[in-house]
């Protein structure tokens, strides 16, 4: 792969090459267990999130991300974000932010990521471990999503008159650059803009510079989304949490740091 590949050099360590024609067999999904912070647990709601993770997948869907989980108590400790509110997940893989929404009171969660048979029904499956009735009344809505397009079947699934989103989830997804523009333009399409009776909608943009060399690139998202958006960008996390991949090229501290941004129109607070 090209030096500016988006998906080269990370969470790849090829000091073993197959033989050709080898190949090796398919990891098996794993389960991983998020326990919510104790004080964070409201009455009603599961204190642990079961989430199933594919073995393997060409896109990544198949990690827990450090991002989704720093997200995750981000989001816990701050329920007034989501509840009441239309959510939308874009990537999502193991879906665990919007595992939280629910817990948190969101009124609307649809969950999406790349419309790969896979990787869609593995999110239906931790919705339906998590939330079977949410999932069964319509509450949580699981759908493949190809970012750019597609834009009216997400948005008549956000429950409003609108049909825009309250609160965008965007965790570990800025490292694939050539995404950039689709991104930022299903991010317009989708976010309830301003009104009399609302601020506007927001998006949390969570991520780590995973290749340090290209950390610049993976800001233009945030740089982008304030000179031709217009939306405002607030950093509200930055915390070193580890790496991903230790045997991964780069400054340790800057591949182990999670970055968090609040987008949202100028004018509204918190």
């Amino acid at each position: 792969m090209s030096d500016d590949s988006d998906f080269e050099g990370f969470g790849e360590n090829d000091m073993f090459q197959e033989p050709e024609g080898y190949f090796p067999p398919k990891p098996e999904p794993k389960l991983e267990e998020f326990a919510r912070q104790a004080d964070l647990v409201e009455p009603d709601t599961p204190s642990v999130l079961r989430v199933n993770l594919l073995g393997s997948h060409p896109l990544w869907g198949h990690y827990l991300w450090n991002a989704a989980k720093l997200f995750a108590n981000y989001l816990d400790a701050r329920k007034e974000i989501v509840r009441g509110k239309s959510v939308v997940e874009f990537g999502a893989a193991g879906a665990l932010p919007s595992l939280v929404a629910v817990c948190d009171g969101a009124r609307k969660v649809v969950v999406t990521d790349y419309p790969d048979a896979d990787l869609v029904e593995n999110i239906r499956q931790n919705v339906e471990d998590n939330f079977p009735a949410e999932l069964a009344s319509g509450t949580v809505v699981v759908e493949g999503f190809k970012w750019g397009s597609e834009i009216e079947k997400i948005a008549n699934l956000s429950g409003n008159d609108q049909r825009t989103f309250d609160v965008l989830i965007l965790s570990d997804l800025v490292f694939n650059h050539s995404e950039h523009t689709h991104l930022l333009n299903s991010c317009w399409q989708l976010i309830t803009k301003p009104s009399e009776t609302s601020k506007g909608g927001e998006a949390y943009v969570f991520f780590t510079h995973h290749r340090p060399w290209l950390a610049a690139k993976d800001m233009e998202f945030i740089e982008r989304a304030e000179n031709e958006l217009g939306l405002k960008a607030e950093r509200v996390v930055e915390e070193y949490v580890g790496p991903m991949f230790e045997e991964d090229p780069g400054d340790e501290r800057v591949r182990g740091t999670v970055h968090g941004f609040r987008l949202s129109f100028p004018g509204s607070t918190e």
